[in-house]
């Protein structure tokens, strides 16, 4: 059967759509793009309520064919999808029951079960589904659940896959990486020791660390950085400057503990990147709380910010709570990102003129490459030949999003 998976979302989703893909294709399916395929499907995310209606709209314009609607909108809200075929989050669950759906092979060709993002060498794999929080306003608890932790040679197993069919930078997706393994007695600072054992010319980026979960393997995640193949690059949500607004959200931790964090690792690895995510708009967040966050993002210098706005989401205990007028949330949000844009040209500014190491992981436009620093900056190469390579580069121009640079050498 023609299959087509379309992915929204976080990179735990792309992940949960690369392993479907594989087991499709292990089965015997074929993929193909939507206007030929013989089933859609479509992995939503519903983290916020804008994110919601686009899925909403694009179910309706797949209507009259066949579509299996899958991820965290039917899990989290089942009764937008009253009437359609869906099987919720694509975990294994999830996954066997598409399999069931579409069709099962009595031979399965496990082989061909691995493959990178599209256009990219860059592959994701899951380590875990679920989380150890309880956030107010989170709505991917109720889609995901707690913590389910895979174990660790099987992840090794999956990532050695991935390099085993040219991939150079490994991305570890999970809800919360730094809570990976304390369900199974196990431990993100151990796994990434054994990722990084593994032979061959790769990077690994891990994923999203609440602050919480750091602080109690600190000490150990700093050693294990120290790996030549673990890319010096933090994902470290503040969400607010404010602890009683973080108290309110449910995050577990205080705006010290995020700068705690962030100065052990700015200590060991000076020139770490450092990318967090701020809601704006919380309710009863007031103007004193919202210039917090903005204090503790001029004092931490985040290379980025992800910053959204707060959205209510049904069957969370925020729901309840008074939302503020959205214009106080858009002029946060604004504020917040000009703010972030500005600091994150001032940093990429340092690298004008200097020659860097840059891991080429995939074709851009104009004829240019696209890569990463060992600290995970995002370069656009003029001259450069072939991705899956490190080579050397000149910096001749920042963004606040990017560096560009231009080939010196192949390494």
């Amino acid at each position: 059967m023609r299959f087509c998976i379309e992915t929204y979302g976080c990179t735990a989703n792309i992940g949960n759509s690369m392993e479907l893909r594989g087991a499709l294709i292990a089965h015997g399916h074929c993929e193909s793009d939507p206007d030929n395929a013989d089933v859609v499907i479509l992995n939503t995310c519903a983290v916020t309520s804008r994110t919601e209606r686009d899925m909403l709209r694009r179910i309706g314009e797949l209507r009259g064919r066949r579509l299996i609607v899958a991820g965290c909108l039917p899990a989290a809200i089942p009764e937008l999808v009253e009437g359609l075929e869906a099987v919720g989050v694509l975990n294994r669950d999830g996954i066997d029951r598409v399999i069931d759906a579409i069709g099962r092979a009595e031979q399965p060709e496990p082989d061909r079960i691995t493959s990178c993002l599209p256009g990219s060498l860059c592959g994701v794999v899951s380590i875990s589904d679920g989380c150890l929080g309880a956030c107010s306003y989170c709505i991917v608890k109720r889609a995901r659940g707690p913590l389910r932790s895979r174990e660790p040679r099987e992840i090794e197993d999956a990532a050695r896959r991935l390099v085993s069919i040219g991939a150079v930078e490994i991305q570890l997706a999970s809800q919360d990486a730094g809570a990976y393994g304390c369900d199974i007695g196990a431990s993100l600072p151990e796994l990434l020791d054994l990722l990084s054992d593994m032979d061959g010319t790769f990077m690994i980026r891990v994923g999203m660390m609440k602050p919480d979960s750091v602080m109690r393997i600190l000490d150990e995640l700093l050693e294990s950085y120290r790996s030549g193949k673990v890319y010096k690059f933090l994902h470290l949500p503040l969400q607010s400057g404010s602890d009683r607004v973080l108290e309110g959200m449910g995050r577990g931790y205080t705006s010290g503990d995020f700068v705690h964090i962030v100065n052990a690792f700015r200590s060991r690895f000076p020139e770490i990147s450092l990318t967090t995510d701020v809601i704006t708009g919380f309710p009863g967040e007031t103007d004193q709380d919202f210039r917090l966050t903005e204090d503790v993002i001029r004092t931490t210098q985040p290379d980025k910010v992800n910053v959204t706005r707060y959205s209510r989401r049904p069957h969370t205990p925020a729901f309840t709570m008074y939302d503020m007028p959205d214009r106080i949330k858009k002029e946060r949000s604004r504020r917040m990102t000009e703010l972030w844009k500005e600091i994150a040209l001032m940093r990429n500014k340092r690298y004008v003129g200097q020659e860097l190491e840059v891991l080429v992981t995939e074709h851009g436009r104009a004829g240019t490459m696209k890569g990463r620093t060992r600290n995970y900056v995002g370069v656009v190469v003029h001259g450069a030949s072939s991705v899956g390579k490190w080579l050397r580069a000149v910096t001749t121009d920042a963004t606040p999003f990017y560096i560009k640079a231009r080939c010196t050498e192949s390494l």
